[in-house]
Parts: C-alpha cells; sequence; structure tokens
C-alpha cells in the first residue's frame, strides 16, 4: 500500500492531526496525574486505617482503665449495677479487640497487641473469681487481693497501649508524608506534562502555520505581480497535492497559459498595423488611380460628345453631299487621328480598370483577413476573462480557506491565537487579489469592447469594399464594351475614308451608317456617365477604408499600449 506523505494531506486534516496529537498529549498527561491520585487515595486509605487504629486503641485503654476503675467501686460497693457495666464494657472491648486484629500489618504490634489481650483475660478473671466470687462469700480481703493484681496490670498493659499507639502514630505520620510526597510529585508531573502537550501542540500548530503562510505568501506574491502586469516570473515549486499544492498549480497554469495569450495578442497586434499599413497604401493607390480613371472618363465623354454632335452634323448636311464629301476629304486624316487617340484613351481606360479591380479584390483579401485577425483577437479576449474569472475563483477560495482556518484557530483557543493573526492576514491579501482582479476585469473589457468596434467598423468596411468590387467589375465590363464599340467605331471611320468616293451614289446608306454612329456615341456616352458615377461612388468606399484603416491603428495602438502592461 502506498504511503501517504504528510504534503499530500489536506490542511483540514493536518491541524486534525496536531490537535489529535495535543489531546493525546492531554490524554497521556491525564492518565499519568491520575495513576498517581489513585496512589494517593490508597495512600490517604492507609492514613485514615491507622487514624481509625489509633482512636480504637486509645478507646481499649479507656475501656481497659475502666473496667480497674469499675472493680475497684465494686469492692468498695458491690452492686450487679457495676457487674452489668463491667459486662458490657467487657464486650465493647472484645469487639474492638476483633477489629484490631486484622489491621495490625506488623509482628511487633500483633505481639505487643497479643500482651494486652492476655491482661484483658487475667483482668476478667481476676474480676469473676477474686473480686466477685470473694465479695459474694462476703471474703473482703481475697476480694482486695484480686483487686491489687488487677491494679498490678494496669500500668504495664496502658504502657504496651501507649507503645502501640506510639507506633500507629509513627506509621501515619510517614503514610502521611509519602501522601505529600506523592501528592507533590503530581502537582510537578501535572505541571510538567500540561506544559509539555501545550508546547508541542503549539509547536505543531505553528509549524504547520508557518508552512502554510510561507506557501500561501508566494501564490499571493505572483498573483499581486500577475495583477501588475509582471508575467516574467518563475513558477512555483511545492511537492504535495493538499490545497496549497492545487492552489500552486493553478496558479502556474494560469501564469503559462495567460503568458502565451499575451504573447499571441502581441504578435496579433504587430500584424495588424502592419496589414493596416499595407491597406492604406493600397486605398491611397486605388483612390488615386479612380481619380485618373475619372479624369480620363471625363475626357472620354467630351470626345463622345463632339462625335455625336459631328455626327449630326453629317446628317443635317447629307443633301449637300458633295460639299459633305469634300469636307470628309479635307477631315479624313484627322478623324483617323481622333479615332486613334479615342482607342488609346478607352484601352488605357481599360488597363487601369483592370488595375483597379486587381487592387480591390486586395483590398478585400487584406480586409478581411484583418477582420479575421480582429475575431480571433475578440476570442483571446475573452479567454484572459475567463483565467481572471479563475483568479478571482481562486482569490475567494484563498479567502475561505483564510475563513476557515480563523474558525479552526478560534476552536484551538489560545494555541490558535497566532494562526488566527497569519488567517487575517490571508484574509486581506485574498481581498486585495480580489481589488487586482476587477483592475483586470476591467482591462481586459476594455480590450473587448475595443476590438468589438474595430471588428463591427472592419465588417462594415468589409461590406463596403465587396459593393466596390462589384461595381468596378462591372465598370470593366462597360469598359471592355466601350473599347470594342471604339474599335467597330474606328473601323467604320475607316471604312467611310477608304469608300468616300461611293458616299455620293449611296447617300442614304450613309445616312442610315452615320445615325447608327449617332446612336452608338449617344450609348457610349451614356455608359461613360454611369461608369463615371461608379467610380465616384467607389471614391467613396476607398475614402471610407481609408478612415477605417486610420480606426484600426488607432486601436492597434491601444492594443499595444495595453499588452505593453505585461512584462513577458
Amino acid at each position: 500500500m502506498k504511503k501517504i506523505k504528510w504534503r499530500n494531506l489536506k490542511l483540514g486534516l493536518k491541524y486534525m492531526a496536531a490537535l489529535f496529537t495535543a489531546v493525546m498529549l492531554f490524554v497521556a498527561a491525564t492518565g499519568l496525574v491520575s495513576t498517581y491520585l489513585f496512589q494517593n487515595r490508597e495512600a490517604v486509605s492507609v492514613i485514615e486505617a491507622t487514624a481509625d487504629r489509633s482512636v480504637m486503641l486509645t478507646h481499649m485503654m479507656s475501656l481497659f482503665i475502666t473496667k480497674q476503675a469499675i472493680a475497684s467501686n465494686y469492692v468498695n460497693s458491690p452492686q450487679n449495677r457495676l457487674i452489668d457495666e463491667y459486662d458490657k464494657i467487657k464486650k465493647e472491648f472484645e469487639e474492638l479487640e476483633a477489629q484490631m486484629i486484622p489491621v495490625l500489618d506488623t509482628s511487633e504490634l500483633r505481639l505487643d497487641f497479643d500482651i494486652i489481650s492476655k491482661n484483658n483475660k487475667q483482668i476478667d478473671d481476676y474480676f469473676k473469681s477474686d473480686i466477685v466470687k470473694n465479695m459474694e462469700q462476703n471474703n473482703i480481703e481475697d476480694a482486695i487481693y484480686g483487686q491489687v493484681k488487677i491494679s498490678a496490670l494496669l500500668i504495664p498493659t496502658t504502657q504496651v497501649f501507649e507503645k502501640i499507639r506510639v507506633e500507629v502514630d509513627m506509621q501515619r505520620h510517614k503514610s502521611l508524608m509519602d501522601t505529600y510526597k506523592k501528592i507533590d510529585e503530581s502537582i510537578k508531573i501535572l505541571i510538567i506534562s500540561t506544559a509539555l502537550a501545550t508546547v508541542v501542540g503549539i509547536s505543531i500548530v505553528l509549524l504547520i502555520s508557518r508552512s502554510i503562510s510561507s506557501h500561501l505568501n508566494q501564490v499571493v506574491k505572483m498573483m499581486s505581480k500577475i495583477a501588475k502586469g509582471e508575467l516574467d516570473l518563475e513558477e512555483i515549486y511545492y511537492q504535495g497535492r493538499d490545497e496549497i499544492g492545487q492552489l500552486s498549480s493553478a496558479m502556474n497554469e494560469m501564469l503559462h497559459s495567460l503568458r502565451n495569450m499575451i504573447q499571441e495578442i502581441a504578435v496579433s497586434a504587430t500584424d495588424i498595423d502592419n496589414r493596416t499599413d499595407s491597406l492604406r497604401l493600397v486605398a491611397v493607390q486605388v483612390k488615386q488611380g479612380s481619380e485618373q480613371i475619372t479624369v480620363t472618363m471625363e475626357e472620354m465623354s467630351a470626345g463622345v460628345e463632339a462625335q455625336a454632335n459631328s455626327s449630326n452634323e453629317i446628317a443635317n448636311s447629307i443633301f449637300n453631299l458633295g460639299k459633305l464629301i469634300m469636307r470628309a476629304n479635307e477631315t479624313r486624316e484627322e478623324l483617323e487621328n481622333s479615332s486613334e487617340d479615342i482607342i488609346g484613351v478607352v484601352q488605357n481606360g481599360n488597363v487601369q480598370m483592370k488595375i483597379s479591380v486587381n487592387n480591390m479584390i486586395h483590398i478585400n483579401s487584406i480586409i478581411g483577413d484583418a477582420v479575421k485577425k480582429i475575431k480571433q483577437l475578440d476570442v483571446n479576449s475573452k479567454k484572459i476573462s475567463t483565467l481572471v474569472q479563475v483568479i478571482n475563483s481562486i482569490a475567494e477560495q484563498t479567502n475561505l480557506l483564510a475563513l476557515n482556518a480563523a474558525i479552526e484557530a478560534a476552536r484551538a483557543g489560545e494555541a490558535g491565537k497566532g494562526f488566527a493573526v497569519v488567517s487575517e492576514e490571508i484574509r486581506k491579501l485574498a481581498e486585495q487579489v480580489g481589488g487586482s482582479v476587477k483592475e483586470i476585469t476591467n482591462i481586459v473589457l476594455g480590450i473587448q469592447s475595443e476590438s468589438k468596434l474595430m471588428a463591427e467598423s472592419l465588417e462594415k468596411g468589409y461590406g463596403e469594399i465587396e459593393n466596390g468590387t462589384y461595381q468596378i467589375k462591372t465598370t470593366g465590363e462597360i469598359f471592355e464594351r466601350i473599347n470594342n464599340e471604339v474599335i467597330t467605331m474606328t473601323e467604320k471611320i475607316k471604312q467611310i475614308s477608304e469608300n468616300l468616293n461611293e458616299i455620293s451614289e449611296n447617300g442614304n446608306a450613309v445616312n442610315a451608317e452615320i445615325e447608327q454612329i449617332t446612336a452608338i456615341s449617344e450609348e457610349n456616352s451614356a455608359g461613360i456617365e454611369e461608369t463615371v458615377a461608379s467610380i465616384q461612388q467607389q471614391n467613396s468606399s476607398i475614402e471610407m477604408i481609408e478612415q477605417n484603416t486610420y480606426s484600426l491603428l488607432n486601436a492597434s495602438k491601444i492594443l499595444k499600449e495595453i499588452v505593453s502592461q505585461f512584462q513577458l
């Protein structure tokens, strides 16, 4: 079976073990003192027995003397009352004698008491046979002689009584001294054992409290430094799976996760900053290209209007065909040059439009990537919020742990006062950590708010860019149509130049061709106006994108400033 390590025990079990040790020490001290008290009780019983023996000896001696006095009185005044009184005293003496024999615990006392018993029997015999019998026979001299024999036994017997009483008193005094000595020893043992149990119990509690306080201080210092933004910390090393070990592991995991998230946020902020600069430059380039396209379109519109006016003049002068043929011959070369210029302008506009389409697609890709980065930033901010909630939960558990420790210290009484102070300090530190967690929560909420605004702004700009991309693609298609129509128009003009001699013979055909040219010019003019309107709308979208890029740059700077508060 795997051994249970001390560090793996719960804090409650550690304090219960300390309390159990102190209780066992007190129980051992109580048992030892109780043993001495039982011994003192036996000694007191011996003292009481010796006191009773002394009293009985004194009473027996008094009865012995009384018997001698009754015998003397009977000689002087023989009365049956005295005989009855003597018998009563004799019976009482024998009862005391029967009680004394078992409690005489030495051979010397028993020998001395045998002398008393023999003398008592002799006195009884002398009283019955020598005094009472002679007095009944009126033999006074023999009765007096019996009285003399009784008186002769009085002094030796009282001396033996006194000797036994002195010996019993000495035993009682010795037992009393032994009892006093044992009582003193019991008091000393009680004081020493109580002091030892108290010192050992307090020492164990102080050692446990010191260990817990030391490791909790490490956790609190780490939490305080994290709250200040210092993430370049060493992990807490604690061997054990108790509440302190679990708290240390949670703090190490939180430090590692928070450090990785801050690094990811810093990288994302730098990437956003770089991509925003690229987006801003592309937007400026697209804006410049759009302005150039607008100028080109205006020139094309003016050219198409001039062409339409020329066609109308040709239609109005168709009746004067000869004159028109002459003018056509004169202006044929100019018309061909103008057609070639128009083709160049349209082709240039088509190329610029393709460039604009490619730029818009590139802008669309950059904005989409920026939106993804901002969303990832929002996800990371939510992860930070989750970690902050974990810190807050740990601080609350620490506060609850300090409260439980204070309760245990209160239960321990005087022995737990020192630990109560430690638990109060732990509770204050947990409250400070809770305040720091609130500040971190406010910072994270600010990041989430800014990232949300950035995401909304970019998504709005992304929608505008998609619309602009669609419009500019449409404009490109229109430019393609214009290019085709201008090429067709140029071919027609060349055909007109080549067939000027046939115009005079085919006036009606020329008139129809001129009307067709006029219609095409009007269509081209309308298409150019639509293209200009689309490009102007595109310019508005690009200006909005440029404004959003500035907002994104500001938000990125704020995010960098927030991340810079953390020391990795």
